[in-house]
């Protein structure tokens, strides 16, 4: 497992002996980014320090900041007869905290729940500041400023929907005026913007945004919405089209207009009706419990009766396509922290090739395709060491690769069958237009 850079590798010698008491520090060393596994490191000690009754025994960790990533989690003896030698010793993972909101990463390579942020060139102004958030279910929002303009400030916010372009490796986002905007997934952390035609930008300047690892979620404000509108019990709710998701609608603003017009046009009492407002989607007060993101209606357009939200439901293809791997030879397969969701892409330019991981290496090689006939070719791998139970689960991915022969491709669910029509893995399309 390579580790990423800006971490912090520790390890102790400590004295043990004393029952009920905190272990004591008989020497340490610290080694920042310490790159990837197996770390070789050695302590220096005093002997004249060594007590004749003591146990010690060595402790080490990775972290990141003031975060435990890695730790022992076994007594490792050492000094023995208080002569040195060489010692090995296995971290493990730390679990995460009970209801901690840790991002996770996606198929398409970002940590999310995030915040992206960065000031980007600009061609007649000092720079473009932006507020990007994505969520895991393909939502984001988005706030850019175009500061030092002459004309004077100017702002735009943006909710729309993002999905994964594996054969360019990045990520589209989709709003309701634009044109798409492509962005290179350079790391968990890191965004690189993209041409309008979703080439890279040849050039040395900062066309970056990166995330600390959290989620702080702009207000939008003064942006054009449509959404299916309903109003039920003296509650009024808005379902944004793009996006799919509901807001409380705040009592504000032009809600009167909006409220008059929904009563006179809905099919019946509580009907859903299709709206077209300007507004904003902005924290306020909620009835209980913290606050929430409300709509709030700055001026009503029209309702839009007898048309829904509904539009046509994504459909994979086989190719640049993230096929999330669900199970492997009969077992089911999951996310494992801090770790890439296990995936399969196809790409049919510069000839049929296919990339996989179960969140340790990443195997690559071509494969043939006729009809529902499939089939694999040897597998080129990187060569990290992967902790269990990765090892294994990787170890099933290349076997069900190696004796696939068929598949069985329908809507968004792909089968990898072997000689005998058995499934060697399920898998799902995520992320999709």
């Amino acid at each position: 497992m390579a580790l990423p850079p800006g971490l912090t590798f520790e390890a102790i010698i400590e004295d043990i002996s004393r029952a009920g008491a905190p272990a004591e520090a008989l020497a340490r060393i610290t080694i920042e980014n310490p790159g990837q596994p197996p770390i070789d490191f050695a302590i220096e000690y005093d002997p004249a320090d060594l007590q004749p009754q003591a146990i010690y025994a060595l402790r080490a960790t990775i972290r990141r900041s003031d975060m435990l990533l890695f730790t022992t989690d076994t007594i490792t003896p050492v000094l023995n007869s208080n002569a040195p030698g060489p010692v090995e010793v296995r971290l493990v993972p730390v679990g995460r905290p009970t209801g901690a909101d840790v991002p996770l990463v996606g198929a398409h390579g970002l940590a999310l729940p995030a915040t992206f942020t960065g000031v980007l060139p600009c061609a007649d102004c000092e720079g473009i500041r932006h507020h990007l958030d994505l969520w895991p279910d393909q939502a984001y929002h988005m706030r850019r400023e175009w500061l030092g303009r002459a004309e004077g400030p100017l702002r735009r916010d943006e909710v729309g929907r993002w999905y994964a372009d594996p054969a360019r490796g990045a990520i589209v986002l989709h709003g309701a005026s634009e044109m798409p905007l492509f962005w290179k997934v350079k790391g968990p952390d890191s965004l690189r913007q993209m041409d309008m035609a979703g080439n890279p930008i040849a050039s040395d300047l900062p066309y970056e945004l990166t995330s600390d690892g959290t989620l702080s979620p702009t207000d939008i404000e003064g942006t054009f919405l449509l959404g299916m509108m309903t109003y039920l019990a003296d509650a009024a709710m808005f379902q944004e089209c793009l996006t799919g998701r509901a807001y409380p609608i705040a009592g504000e603003g032009d809600y009167l207009a909006l409220e008059r017009a929904y009563l006179d046009t809905r099919a019946g009492p509580g009907a859903p009706l299709l709206v077209h407002v300007e507004g904003g989607l902005v924290q306020r007060p909620a009835m209980e419990g913290p606050d929430r993101t409300h709509l709030v209606v700055d001026r009503f357009i029209k309702t839009v009766p007898g048309e829904t939200c509904a539009g046509d439901a994504p459909t994979a293809s086989l190719t640049n396509t993230y096929w999330r791997i669900d199970s492997l030879m009969g077992q089911p397969v999951t996310a494992m922290d801090n770790r890439r969701e296990p995936h399969l892409v196809l790409v049919d330019a510069d000839g049929p090739r296919f990339r996989a991981t179960v969140g340790c290496n990443q195997l690559i090689g071509g494969y043939e395709r006729d009809g529902d006939r499939l089939g694999f070719g040897a597998a080129a791998s990187t060569m990290m060491a992967c902790p269990p139970p990765l090892d294994g689960i990787e170890r099933q991915l290349g076997e069900a690769l190696s004796l696939t022969r068929r598949m069985l491709l329908e809507g968004n669910r792909l089968d990898l069958l072997g000689d005998d029509g058995a499934a060697l893995a399920r898998l799902e399309a995520v992320y999709l237009r």
